[in-house]
């Protein structure tokens, strides 16, 4: 079943005590960071109010016939909504199914739930279908939406949903989630997710602490002529999650903190003089230039039609140059 992590514990007897006063509204919007368990508490509470029998602090009791549905992935009452694993968008067709399915009798005679993760990836589209089940919703219809990234939903899907925040949890209740799983490094773990205990799990199981050194090593290496841009940019485009791309442009928000004297801001406290010692190659303009050019990679390169080898060497191919000219 899924888990209710302890930072959540907040949200949950908030959602309960509507539950019980009848006023839980048709639309959810659950929002916050990454890696806080915003899906698994979306799920967590979908299944303990479709639950038979629940525990007495209101969860799924993981027994009766509705858990064993759910645990199935069978359960005619809930239903969950994401974009196809060919397509980065939720699609109006996927929504009228949708909807279609809301509107039939309960299976339990209690709740139909829908679970929509990221409500931020439907299309327009598809978010105006979505909005006349939001605005005329049938009895015992609940939608559950989730996203990093609210502002890219319509503010009238946002009117039409009770919002519930979840940010991140404090440093210490994170170091203590994390310690009971055996991470060390927690709390520069912690620093590099910007406080998000699941995405600092993630980071520790990817053994990221000891890439992150390869990465840097090789800009490094291609910032003194070491390496060809060209053959760097073949090994990252390997990457599936374009990792590399990433933390380059954690490297560079970190070398622009540095250059405004923003020490203690920085994520990748461990890199500090090295960091500061590539900074200062470069001008704030170039830095920021820069970091510009990734971020926008790093959108384009979610798209299937892109040729992430030539993105990555346009971008290598800039940061070897720069700080160059200048100096010429």
């Amino acid at each position: 079943m899924n888990p209710i992590y302890p930072w959540q514990a907040e949200q949950w007897a908030q959602l309960h005590s509507r539950v019980d006063a009848g006023r839980l509204a048709h639309g959810l919007l659950l929002t916050g960071p990454a890696g806080v368990g915003k899906r698994d508490f979306a799920n967590a509470f979908a299944r303990s109010v479709l639950c038979r029998q629940p525990t007495v602090d209101q969860k799924a009791c993981g027994r009766c016939e509705a858990c064993l549905l759910m645990q199935a992935g069978t359960h005619p009452d809930l239903l969950n909504l994401n974009p196809p694993e060919d397509k980065t968008q939720i699609v109006i067709d996927q929504v009228r199914e949708l909807c279609r399915s809301l509107v039939m009798k309960s299976h339990a005679g209690g709740y139909k739930i829908a679970i929509i993760v990221p409500a931020d990836q439907m299309n327009s589209a598809a978010a105006n279908s979505l909005l006349k089940t939001l605005e005329e919703p049938t009895d015992n219809t609940l939608l559950i939406l989730v996203t990093e990234r609210p502002a890219r939903l319509s503010a009238t899907i946002r009117s039409r949903c009770q919002q519930l925040r979840f940010p991140s949890p404090s440093t210490e209740q994170g170091s203590d989630w994390l310690s009971q799983h055996d991470v060390s490094d927690a709390a520069l773990l912690l620093r590099l997710a910007d406080g998000a205990p699941l995405l600092a799990l993630c980071l520790a199981q990817e053994d990221t602490l000891t890439r992150r050194h390869d990465w840097l090593n090789e800009l490094m290496k291609l910032r003194s002529g070491q390496l060809d841009p060209v053959r760097l940019a073949t090994e990252w485009s390997s990457d599936a999650l374009m990792r590399p791309l990433y933390w380059m442009g954690s490297y560079l928000m970190d070398m622009i903190r540095l250059t405004s004297g923003q020490v203690e801001s920085i994520n990748n406290i461990d890199l500090n003089d090295r960091l500061q010692v590539i900074a200062d190659l470069y001008s704030p303009q170039e830095l920021h230039y820069l970091l510009d050019h990734v971020w926008q990679n790093m959108r384009q390169a979610q798209q299937s039609s892109v040729n992430r080898q030539l993105l990555l060497e346009e971008i290598l191919i800039e940061w070897s140059r720069a700080g160059l000219r200048r100096r010429a």
